[in-house]
């Protein structure tokens, strides 16, 4: 190979592609759910974030994926975006179709942004249902301290602590 890229390292710069893919795909899907034909239309889709943070827990990624900071970019580009948009509806403020042009730029904006927060709120909640806050390494060290730390003959049960 003649990557630095390994394969896990990969799939979570991957992920990035698809969160984008997938935001717009639930915009769509949210927008169905105002017209009369309502198939494929979708409230909500944690699926997605699950399978996210089902797989990153399987590789021991979660760092690799924090690293990439990708929310917090995505949250900015939209922020700048939404400033130029502004910016420039203060400067065509004569041209009316102009105007209407960027009003509805400015609403699609700020939907991608939420629906961004959105995504970025179930993943954490499907972290915590993984327990994806600690790595293999850490889990395993605490398994072992637990072990260590007078567990019962019974195996899984804890020890009694404090008694007096």
């Amino acid at each position: 190979s003649h990557s630095s890229c390994s394969r896990p390292c990969c799939i979570v710069l991957g992920f990035r592609i698809q969160t984008v893919n997938f935001v717009e795909y639930l915009m769509n899907a949210k927008e169905k759910m105002s017209k009369k034909n309502k198939t494929g239309a979708a409230f909500t889709d944690d699926g997605f974030s699950m399978g996210i943070a089902y797989i990153l827990k399987l590789l021991d990624q979660y760092r690799a994926f924090d690293s990439l900071h990708w929310f917090q970019s995505v949250t900015e580009k939209y922020a700048r975006e939404g400033k130029k948009t502004s910016e420039s509806m203060q400067r065509g403020r004569q041209d009316e179709k102009l105007q209407q042009t960027i009003t509805l730029t400015v609403k699609r904006l700020e939907q991608f942004r939420k629906e961004f927060d959105l995504l970025s709120y179930s993943l954490r909640s499907a972290r915590i249902f993984f327990r994806a806050d600690k790595t293999a390494a850490e889990e395993t060290e605490e398994k072992e301290a637990k072990g260590e730390g007078g567990a019962s003959a019974g195996g899984d049960a804890p020890a009694a602590e404090g008694t007096d």
